[in-house]
């Protein structure tokens, strides 16, 4: 028989109304639980650092900052190397890295998702990530 875990509804349910404070779930449905918040959280970090820019200000809230400070040519020449190191830098990863490289920084997703999309193990999808990550980084040393 599967022993009963006491929660709080309003940390699981945000939008839960009603007298009862606390239940009573399966192991099961807590680690469920457990694992969907995990998953969002991964998520909503992956959105947000799409949102950072180099300088670590967060896009859309920063506008009026940086419309005072004028790009130099020095910087917009160093901006555009670093592009085109970039660049050349993802040209060299395989279409797979390319693939979970996007799928985990855009979409997202996690190793697991990434995983079960493309029918592989969760270590290769981390290991490959991983690797093009260090490659990349090579290329700008």
């Amino acid at each position: 028989m599967s022993e009963w875990i006491r929660i709080r509804i309003k940390d699981f349910y945000k939008d839960a109304v009603g007298e009862t404070e606390y239940t009573y779930v399966s192991h099961e449905v807590y680690e469920a639980l457990a694992d969907l918040f995990r998953r969002e959280a991964h998520a909503e970090e992956m959105r947000d650092l799409r949102h950072l820019t180099a300088g670590g200000y967060i896009e859309g809230e920063t506008e009026e900052q940086m419309a005072g400070e004028a790009e130099t040519l020095e910087d917009m020449v160093i901006r555009r190397m670093e592009l085109e190191i970039l660049q050349k830098a993802v040209q060299s990863l395989t279409q797979v890295q390319r693939e979970r490289l996007h799928l985990y920084f855009f979409e997202g997703l996690t190793f697991r998702q990434i995983a079960e999309r493309t029918g592989v193990s969760d270590m290769s999808v981390r290991e490959s990530v991983e690797m093009s990550l260090k490659k990349i980084k090579k290329f700008f040393n």
